[in-house]
């Protein structure tokens, strides 16, 4: 993914990081890691926010936007929540048939 860079002189730092992009993106980035076991988690994770795709590789570092680390993050706390809510409904109470 190509980084476009701005002319540090004519824009001030704390500008710059404070000014978001036609997307909405801050600047910042990070890197991530996703997943990767050659079976169900092999293909590219698709994520878009804003109008613009990201396709990110499983299983080598990844740079990428703050805001798309932060869409993975909570799309995966959701994941949790909704399976720990299956559980819940499917699971037998222990004394259930013993009345």
């Amino acid at each position: 993914m190509a980084r476009a860079t701005t002319n540090a002189a004519a824009v001030p730092a704390e500008t710059a990081a404070k000014t978001p992009n036609k997307y909405g993106f801050s600047g910042d980035t990070t890197t991530i890691n996703l997943f990767y076991d050659g079976v169900k988690y092999k293909d590219p994770l698709f994520v878009q926010i804003n109008g613009k795709s990201f396709l990110i590789r499983r299983g080598e570092n990844v740079e990428i936007p703050v805001e798309v680390a932060e869409v993975i993050r909570q799309s995966l706390e959701q994941d949790g929540h909704a399976a720990q809510l299956i559980r819940g409904l499917t699971s037998k109470p222990q004394d259930m048939g013993q009345m």
